[in-house]
């Protein structure tokens, strides 16, 4: 080795060494930063914006996709789930067992402040395709929408892969949602199977959406800091199941989210959502069960 490649040989090392100096000088900075936004926004009083970036309100179709507004029991002994058009009774009443019946499972309520506003459909396409979708709509409290994996996970499923994937619209920058890839054990009398299903997600706030939670809590600590103001972020999801080594779901979620995105999210300058536009039993999802 000749000269120059002995000392491009030590600068190399000296090289890393200064970056990483410098990065050890950096993080004690953000942490501090993090840690003032943080104290700043649990703290300073703030004013509560009540206007939402979505519409809390999903469409019966979407393009070739045909959608069915849920509701789920309480009752311990029952937990069935129904389809909002199904209930030829009375709309707040299991016709199983005749207990209250809510826009979000049990679990969630009893995880969910109560000032939390949230709404679930299943749609199924014309090839017999089905997907989840929710909205989660905070209320004064942030902890009506925490970090996804708690869910997953608490409902037994294994996260094996995450990526924030990007999804064409038209007339704007694609779609970035967050997808996960899970699998659940599921057991039977015949033996136990993996469930295996995606997730993606995606957050929305006063005129910003983002796929990454800390991005979120950023900003929410931003607009407290800065503007005193509490802006109400929606989580909205959709899940489905998906076969394995199979990317038929990316199709899936193309053609979907797209259509569920035009659907939902405000653009600068669309009326605020009125609340006629919702049922009753959105606007209060989280009344006590009777």
């Amino acid at each position: 080795m000749g000269r120059a490649g002995k000392a491009a040989g030590r600068a190399a090392p000296a090289g890393a060494a200064a970056v990483s100096r410098q990065v050890r000088a950096v993080v004690p900075v953000l942490l501090l930063l993090v840690a003032a936004c943080w104290a700043l926004s649990s703290f300073v009083d703030v004013s509560l914006q009540d206007r939402p970036g979505v519409r809390l309100k999903l469409p019966a179709h979407l393009g070739g996709w045909a959608g069915h507004e849920l509701r789920f029991c309480h009752e311990a002994s029952c937990k069935k789930e129904h389809r909002l058009e199904d209930l030829t009774g009375d709309p707040t009443k299991c016709p199983a067992c005749g207990g209250g019946l809510h826009a979000m499972t049990v679990e969630e309520y009893e995880q969910l402040p109560k000032d939390t506003e949230f709404i679930k459909a299943i749609y199924q396409s014309g090839a017999g395709e089905s997907v989840y979708v929710s909205i989660v709509l905070t209320g004064r409290d942030r902890e009506s929408i925490h970090r996804p994996e708690r869910c997953l996970t608490g409902q037994g499923h294994t996260i094996l892969s995450r990526d924030v994937r990007e999804f064409p619209m038209q007339g704007r920058d694609p779609l970035k949602a967050m997808v996960f890839l899970n699998e659940r054990k599921i057991e039977t009398a015949q033996g136990a199977y993996g469930y295996l299903s995606y997730y993606a997600y995606w957050f929305v706030g006063q005129g910003r959406e983002t796929p990454d939670h800390y991005m979120r809590m950023l900003w929410l600590a931003w607009d407290r800091v800065v503007h005193s103001v509490a802006h109400r972020w929606a989580y909205i999801s959709v899940s489905g199941r998906r076969d394995k080594d199979s990317g038929e779901y990316l199709h899936q979620l193309g053609d979907f989210l797209p259509l569920l995105h035009d659907a939902i999210v405000l653009r600068p300058g669309d009326a605020a959502p009125g609340a006629a536009a919702q049922s009753a039993a959105t606007r209060n999802p989280v009344s006590a069960p009777q």
